[in-house]
């Protein structure tokens, strides 16, 4: 594995670590900081063929603690944005404890790292609002819920205890342009796939009336940027829409996005007991959503579309 030299690391401008750097948040993350200015530098699992301008992309196994350390220690970055893991609920039930890994050693070594080889650079670990209360073990629904509130508890702790000047930011359920897993991208690639005539005029959902706040990832990626400028060091911030949308509102607004007509299966309607999650805190640092649901959703059909 390649460790960069002194020579190359920017020493002239804001230096920016970030984990994750080939994933769906990471790639508009590396994008976002690279065109403001800052030196980029991604961590990636392996080299891969996307390609990155402005970004030196480093191949890195956050499970080795002795490389992280390395690598932090020559970068000596202002900034580290963690955004690596395991984000996906239903890949937490089949593995849990590869979802620990993911979530719990990978951030210890990484804030470790940072303790030992850049301890005054701010660090921002990316939660989730799918946390659970730790004092109350009956609230966890499952096994990504947990992994990623000890992420959270561990990161504060060690923060605390180290003085670190270590972020919590929990953002709501992203959408956007880009290879995701999300519901959103998944219903508009199967209208993508019946306008080409690939997939059969029908969409299946499980629960029409299920509702979730979605809020844009190129949003987010920018919350993060006054979470480093302005955030109090050792706090909390959520970042969410502060509205929940149903599943039928999403398909009804491809279904006027789309060129072709489609049928709509469900098996249930049923409200949830959901609240609104307000980021009173984010908003207090001068952050507000700038682009608009329906604008996102017509990205990512469009995106669908191409790819």
């Amino acid at each position: 594995m390649h460790i960069l030299s002194d020579r190359e690391v920017d020493s002239n401008s804001k230096r920016i670590l970030i984990t994750g750097a080939s994933g769906f948040t990471g790639l508009h993350a590396c994008t976002h900081f690279s065109n403001i200015g800052y030196s980029v530098y991604g961590i990636v699992r392996k080299y891969s063929e996307l390609s990155q301008k402005n970004v030196q992309l480093l191949p890195c196994d956050l499970t080795n603690s002795k490389y992280i350390k390395r690598v932090v220690e020559t970068i000596k970055p202002d900034f580290v944005l963690h955004l690596a893991g395991q984000n996906a609920v239903q890949v937490s039930w089949a593995e849990p404890l590869k979802d620990f890994e993911a979530n719990v050693v990978c951030t210890t070594n990484l804030i470790d790292a940072i303790r030992t080889g850049s301890d005054n650079c701010r660090t921002v670990v990316v939660g989730s609002i799918l946390q659970s209360n730790p004092s109350d073990p009956a609230s966890f629904q499952h096994p990504y819920g947990l992994s990623k509130t000890v992420q959270t508890l561990l990161s504060e702790a060690y923060a605390s205890i180290f003085e670190l000047d270590v972020l919590i930011a929990k953002p709501s359920n992203l959408i956007g342009p880009g290879h995701s897993t999300g519901v959103c991208s998944i219903l508009a690639k199967k209208v993508a796939l019946m306008e080409k005539g690939q997939e059969e005029k029908r969409l299946f959902v499980n629960n029409l009336l299920a509702e979730r706040d979605f809020l844009d990832v190129r949003d987010v990626v920018r919350a993060y940027e006054f979470l480093f400028s302005k955030g109090e060091t050792r706090s909390v911030y959520e970042i969410t829409s502060g509205k929940l949308r149903s599943l039928s509102e999403i398909i009804n607004l491809l279904k006027g996005m789309s060129t072709v007509n489609f049928d709509i299966d469900y098996e249930i309607e049923k409200q949830e007991l959901i609240s609104t999650i307000n980021p009173i805190a984010t908003k207090a640092l001068g952050w507000a959503p700038l682009i608009p649901f329906e604008q996102s959703m017509l990205d990512i059909l469009n995106f669908q579309r191409r790819n």
